[in-house]
């Protein structure tokens, strides 16, 4: 994972200078920001120069003036540009309920893969981010969805300070009505398949509009850890999550609950300039979980078949890595070498060697997962 810091200015360094730090800032800030047009937790880090964020607070109430919001665009739009290649980068994280139900701090029910983008800028100055992908959740009774989705959201973009922290505000203006198609939909009862088949597509379509209504809020402070949430965070807040690991820079902190017989994919995760990874959290609900760590082409092929077939299946290739996570159990594990990693969270009996659900058919014991993941030097 690429983590640069340049050293921040004292005293000496005049605003004007301080500031142009921040207009590279907000260059990287807006990049990443991107990524999480669906509310997603990207695992890359990006440059950041702490003496930017310096140069934007000492501006005081001036840089938060409603009156300056061309301003802000104005330093918003220099990232811009690579918006959609940034979004292309990482899957997105689905949960149910919206903003107003508390969906920020409710578990992950599912994960949607960008594999289009495009994007335009409004008259009005709007960012239009037009993309379509694929995706899987959950839902009881119908268990497993996979769906092809598109649509065109236009966004509202702004940012605040609150101290030496930047928060980046993108509320959502208008969505295109979300085009759903289903890919496949799994059951425990075979016969009534079709008859859910509705229901299905619904619920997807449901969960996704839910995302691209509530927009979404970038927080990125002078450490560079950067965090996202779904919904318009107020300034100067951020929900409480499930996990935290003190050192280093702070990648992901999120929750996923895993039914029996599904599994969770998380990352891509990249690492470069000789980083160790650490992934630490602990599992509840059910009585174990497999927890397994994939290289990035193995990971990339077990997805492709997690939303084409039905039936959960083995990876293609032994894991780089696996443990068993008990229940109330703190748990962790590291990555080192430089390449690209997938991490999953699988609930199912398909994992040689690792713990199965006990397939009782009405009583799913899912496996809530608390975890974050940290770079840091070895």
């Amino acid at each position: 994972m690429t983590m640069k810091r340049i050293a921040h200015a004292h005293d000496k360094t005049p605003a004007w200078r301080r500031t142009l730090g921040g207009l590279r800032v907000l260059r990287t800030l807006t990049k990443v920001g991107t990524l999480a047009l669906l509310a997603g937790l990207p695992l890359a880090v990006t440059s950041c120069q702490k003496a930017g964020f310096q140069g934007l607070s000492v501006m005081g109430g001036t840089i938060n003036d409603p009156a300056n919001k061309s301003l802000r665009r104005g330093l918003l739009q220099f990232g811009l540009d690579e918006a959609c290649k940034e979004m292309l980068k990482q899957p997105t994280a689905l949960r149910e309920g919206g903003e107003t139900a508390g969906s920020a701090t409710n578990p992950t029910n599912g994960r949607f893969f960008p594999r289009t983008c495009s994007q335009a800028q409004a008259a009005n100055g709007d960012l239009v981010i037009s993309f379509s992908g694929t995706g899987y959740t959950y839902a009881a009774g119908v268990h497993k969805v996979t769906f092809d989705a598109a649509a065109t959201v236009e966004y509202d973009q702004d940012f605040l300070m609150s101290g030496d922290t930047l928060y980046g505000y993108f509320r959502t203006k208008q969505v295109s009505k979300p085009d759903i198609k289903l890919r496949v939909i799994e059951s425990t009862l075979p016969s009534v398949v079709n008859q859910l088949t509705g229901f299905g597509e619904n619920y997807a379509k449901q969960l996704l509009s839910d995302r691209l209504r509530d927009g979404f809020t970038v927080r990125r402070n002078s450490n560079s850890e950067t965090d996202f949430r779904t919904g318009i965070v107020q300034l100067g807040t951020w929900p409480k999550v499930g996990y935290a690991i003190e050192g280093g820079l702070t990648l992901a902190n999120d929750r996923t609950e895993v039914h029996e017989q599904q599994r969770d994919f998380i990352g891509p995760i990249e690492i470069e300039d000789d980083k160790v990874i650490k992934i630490n959290g602990k599992m509840d609900g059910a009585a174990g979980v497999n927890i397994l760590v994939m290289d990035g082409s193995t990971g990339d092929a077990w997805i492709q078949k997690y939303l084409t077939i039905g039936d959960a299946t083995p990876p293609p290739a032994p894991p780089l890595q696996m443990i068993v996570a008990k229940q109330g159990n703190d748990f962790q594990l590291q990555i080192k070498g430089n390449g690209r990693y997938w991490l999953v969270f699988d609930n199912t009996s398909t994992i040689q060697g690792g713990a199965a659900p006990p397939g009782n058919l009405f009583d799913d014991r899912a496996a809530v997962v608390s975890f974050a993941v940290v770079s840091s030097d070895k």
